[in-house]
């Protein structure tokens, strides 16, 4: 019986003056009580700390300040709550009258052979504390991995979670985060193609271009500078390629997209011109005369 089991039954002894194995039962089972809710209580207090050390410590007032108190908060709560998990498992084991220390030197042994065929999960736990480490990924950051294009959800250190624009959480390893576009690291740039047919009078397209650009500018406040007509960027089979383009915050490329599509259109309906559409073209064999 450990010490804290023994005092518990001396302490039920003295109250209730009961002798004999029945004793020293209750007394484990409440020693095991006790080291559950004295674990729970640890938890939420350790929960409590961990997110007031990182608000005051981000400075939880500022957008990034925010990201990063969401993001560190719930793995810090997991790792404590593994390690509470461990020390309740060791206690309650030792009052079950189990030998924990020959169990850890059967953990040890079984833990190195698990380690050599779980070398992706070490991988994934490894490149997870240095992406959180150095801040590369945070809660709230939209990102493109493997073809995929969503919002991290949570971070941990062996998966991410991506919400995707269909609505799909992605589940990704963090062996699997080597390379990836991180669309909220400083600026972004809001890039809009239009294809014009071939006949059409590219200096006033041009020219519409840059005047939706500079309305757009005027009206709104989600660029960072000047939007610029680049010209022709390219020469498809039916279409020649121009393209609009200005720097803005990350967080307002989709919305400044979008408007500067349905601007562009109306201003190329008002001034004529036409946007190039998919054409085929179909040759029909004449038939033969018949004998």
């Amino acid at each position: 019986m450990s010490g804290l089991a023994e005092g518990v039954a001396e302490l039920i002894a003295r109250l209730t003056h009961l002798e004999g194995p029945g004793v020293a039962i209750l007394a484990r089972l409440v020693a095991v009580a006790v080291t559950l809710l004295l674990a729970f209580a640890a938890y939420g207090i350790l929960g409590q700390l961990v997110e007031r050390v990182l608000r005051r410590a981000a400075g939880a007032d500022e957008p990034s300040g925010t990201q990063r108190v969401h993001t560190l908060a719930p793995l810090l709560k997991n790792l404590a709550l593994y390690a509470l998990s461990f020390v309740v498992g060791i206690v309650v084991l030792q009052e079950v009258g189990v030998d924990v220390r020959a169990l850890a030197v059967s953990a040890g042994v079984l833990g190195l052979a698990v380690g050599f065929g779980a070398q992706s999960l070490i991988k994934d736990v490894i490149t997870g504390f240095f992406i959180l480490f150095e801040g590369l990924v945070r809660v709230g950051d939209v990102i493109e991995v493997g073809g995929h294009t969503g919002v991290v959800e949570a971070i941990g250190l062996r998966v991410t979670r991506l919400r995707l624009f269909n609505g799909a959480q992605r589940i990704v390893p963090n062996g699997d985060l080597t390379q990836f576009a991180n669309y909220n690291r400083g600026w972004a740039r809001a890039v809009v193609d239009v294809g014009v047919t071939y006949d059409t009078d590219v200096r006033r397209a041009l020219e519409a271009l840059e005047r939706v650009g500079r309305d757009w500018a005027t009206e709104t406040s989600l660029g960072l500078d000047a939007p610029l007509a680049q010209g022709i960027v390219r020469f498809g089979e039916t279409e020649v390629g121009l393209r609009l383009s200005v720097k803005v915050m990350p967080a307002g490329r989709a919305d400044a997209e979008s408007d500067l599509r349905r601007r562009i259109k109306e201003a190329f309906d008002r001034d004529g011109l036409e946007l190039a559409a998919p054409q085929r073209a179909i040759y029909l064999k004449p038939q033969e005369a018949r004998a």
